[in-house]
């Protein structure tokens, strides 16, 4: 039997195309090891958000041809499909595939060791279809497993490469798709769904009739055996009266949102063509938080964008500082080429975006310790996964709202349960719980 690694880089639906790949090559006669060991076949499925994830990508692609120079390295996603002929001319790469050839990975690699050599063009599905039937059954070695249910992104902002890799076309997965697949999942014990796409917030506008993201929610949320619906990342605007709705009054959704703020400045917002000032956001804050009073926000924050200025970043930072996120990733801007930022006036220097990141960094550990202190003394559900951290290598998991738990008095059987646990204490970056009887 061969065998097959995967090493995967950047966000969840890269995650979960892993995944489509994996069970495809395990149905085509393929045995899956490690992403460390030593395989005859290796795909590595890239990003390109920064100029950090390129590097990541080629430092991975030489970390797998490293492993087994002899093996056949196959590399795709983002990177790979934003610069095919530099990834070919690493010496040991193999083939470059698509992001829309993903799904016909193992179609794919028996046409590349045919004798014949197929070409790999004919195995490009049609968009309307593409990742979206039901591919996968689980998620392995996730005790929750994602869900891609719609593809592409039609905003553009101006630093973003993702929609010109990605497609700029919205593409939603059929309703019927999505609740198969979960059912698949909840079947093989999988108790929290993770609802991703590249623009998520934009489902079902492509649709006709009144299908969107709160409706499928609601959908999912029928499903027997699922216990948890989580939402990634969703744009602001995106965030509707209804959804808002959905997650306060359905016990299975998640009281956690993950909203990218990106700046707090007017100014750079316009620049950045995100399609909302800081006082909606705001507004959308408070409407989430006064439905929904222990929700979870965490958001991303950029720093040093062109044009940025000291009254721009503080006003970041004060917004910040006022809506208490529960966490903030912090990026400095990285120029990408072919994106209209790259070209605009007013560059930030590294050394200025540098300081301000710190800033930011250190509100948002002082914010995240906040919002962990609100929460001791109270009750929560944590999902158990099969890992253990902290300082006593406790089993480990999250809350609804996102916060990440350590359990004092969890044993290996309740891995992947929900458990009723009450928050004692905070270790760094943790909260401890303890099983409520």
């Amino acid at each position: 039997m061969p065998t097959a690694a995967f090493i995967t880089l950047g966000c969840k639906v890269n995650q979960y195309e892993t995944q489509v790949m994996r069970e495809a090559l395990v149905k085509a006669g393929y045995d899956i090891v490690s992403s460390d060991g030593v395989a005859d076949l290796y795909i590595i499925n890239t990003c390109t958000v920064t100029n950090i994830s390129d590097r990541k990508s080629r430092q991975m692609i030489r970390k797998a041809i490293a492993l087994n120079p002899s093996a056949t390295i196959a590399v795709t996603g983002c990177y790979a499909q934003r610069k095919p002929d530099e990834v070919m001319s690493i010496e040991g790469v193999d083939l470059v595939i698509t992001n829309k050839q993903k799904e016909f990975i193992d179609k794919i690699l028996s046409a590349f060791f045919s004798p014949k050599r197929l070409e790999f063009s004919s195995f490009i599905p049609h968009p309307s279809s593409f990742f979206f039937c039901s591919c996968i059954t689980r998620f392995d070695g996730q005790t929750r497993a994602l869900v891609k249910i719609e593809d592409g992104c039609d905003s553009f902002c101006t630093y973003c490469i993702i929609p010109y890799v990605r497609g700029g076309k919205i593409i939603s997965r059929p309703a019927d798709s999505i609740i198969q697949e979960i059912k698949n999942l909840a079947l093989n014990g999988h108790k929290e769904i993770v609802l991703t796409g590249i623009h998520l917030g934009a489902y079902g506008r492509d649709i006709e009739g009144n299908m969107n993201l709160a409706a499928i929610v609601k959908l999912v949320h029928e499903i027997e055996g699922i216990e948890r619906i989580r939402l990634s990342s969703i744009e602001p605007m995106d965030i509707s009266e209804e959804l808002i709705l959905e997650a306060s009054r359905l016990p299975k959704f998640a009281h956690h949102f993950h909203i990218p703020l990106q700046s707090g400045s007017d100014k750079i917002l316009h620049l950045m063509n995100r399609n909302y000032t800081p006082q909606d956001f705001d507004t959308i804050i408070a409407k989430i938080r006064a439905a929904i009073p222990d929700a979870g926000i965490s958001t991303d924050v950029m720093v040093g964008f062109p044009g940025e200025n000291e009254s721009d970043f503080e006003d970041t930072y004060n917004l910040a500082t006022r809506l208490k996120f529960s966490r903030m990733h912090v990026f400095r801007y990285s120029p990408r080429e072919g994106t209209p930022a790259a070209k605009f006036p007013d560059q930030v220097p590294s050394y200025v975006s540098a300081l301000r990141s710190q800033r930011l960094i250190s509100l948002a550990e002082q914010l995240a310790k906040d919002f962990h202190a609100q929460m001791l003394g109270q009750r929560a559900e944590v999902l158990v996964e099969d890992t253990r951290e902290g300082k006593n290598s406790l089993l480990a998991g999250f809350t609804s709202n996102y916060v990440r738990a350590l359990i004092s008095d969890a044993t290996e059987d309740m891995i992947g349960q929900i458990l009723a646990v009450r928050l004692v204490d905070i270790e760094d970056e943790y909260i401890i719980g303890s099983i409520v009887e």
